[in-house]
């Protein structure tokens, strides 16, 4: 049987609804094996991230190349790193062992709750090592305002971002538009492909509800879906309907904000 793995490389969320945990349901909800280096363990709920907790850097590089080292992976998922000590440990092991696997890079910086996940001085790192290189990136709007160093308020903003974004070195830019009130009433991302085309990806807001892991599960099915060797239109198309799918289905676990139901 000829199954399409993906290697996950991202922080633990014991609450289930975000990190490792949303991205391996997404996987088994594509049909698709994963694999996961954990780059940190976070104590967090529905409400909010506690405290959190970095893997060793020796056994974070350990915990990748162990699995590079046996399993032929179709693409690589990157989530929260957290620091630029993570985010060089990453690079330097993916730069010599997974030099040809796609890259999909969810910039995580900041979660749902509001707490910081990636600390300032880490950005440069996280542009220099591995945006540069990546197959596709996928910011938020907050995310892409970073990165972009530019204030990001509507289509044609993120367009301009994604271009800058796209200089970094990555192939292409998928700027996410959940943060940005639109005058519609939808949500309207932005994919800028490997032909420098742009592409407009709407679909309707689920009002009056805070989602947990939105993020985390665009890119996993988006990696996902590369991994099956779809175009890249197609493959990000898809995710963002199998993620409105999942929210729409949303589920109230705990006492702070819903989680997709990945299945």
């Amino acid at each position: 049987m000829n199954i399409k793995k993906i290697l996950i490389i991202a922080g633990s969320d014991p609450s289930g609804g975000a990190g490792i945990q949303a991205d391996v349901k997404t996987a088994t909800a594509h049909k698709v094996y994963s694999a996961a280096a954990i780059t940190c363990l976070t104590a967090q709920n529905t409400k909010k991230v506690f405290a959190i907790h970095n893997s060793p850097i020796e056994f974070l590089r350990q915990q990748i190349e162990v699995v590079l080292d046996d399993i032929k992976f179709d693409a690589i998922k990157i989530g929260m790193l957290g620091t630029a000590e993570i985010i060089e440990c990453v690079a330097d092991v993916l730069k010599r062992k997974a030099k040809k696997i796609p890259l999909i890079l969810d910039t995580v910086m900041v979660a749902t709750s509001g707490d910081l996940l990636l600390k300032k001085n880490a950005v440069a790192a996280l542009k220099s090592k591995l945006i540069n290189g990546a197959h596709i990136i996928t910011p938020n709007i907050d995310e892409a305002e970073v990165l972009a160093e530019m204030k990001i308020e509507n289509i044609s903003d993120m367009k301009q971002a994604a271009l800058r974004i796209k200089a970094l070195g990555c192939l292409a830019v998928l700027i996410k538009g959940g943060h940005l009130n639109f005058p519609d009433g939808k949500i309207h991302s932005i994919l800028l492909d490997e032909k420098n085309n742009f592409y407009r990806i709407s679909n309707k807001k689920i009002k009056n509800i805070k989602l947990h892991g939105t993020g985390c599960t665009l890119a996993s099915a988006l990696a996902c879906n590369i991994a099956k060797k779809m175009d890249l239109v197609s493959a990000t198309k898809k995710a963002n309907q199998y993620v409105f799918r999942s929210a729409i289905k949303n589920l109230s676990v705990g006492k702070g904000s819903s989680v997709l139901q990945h299945f």
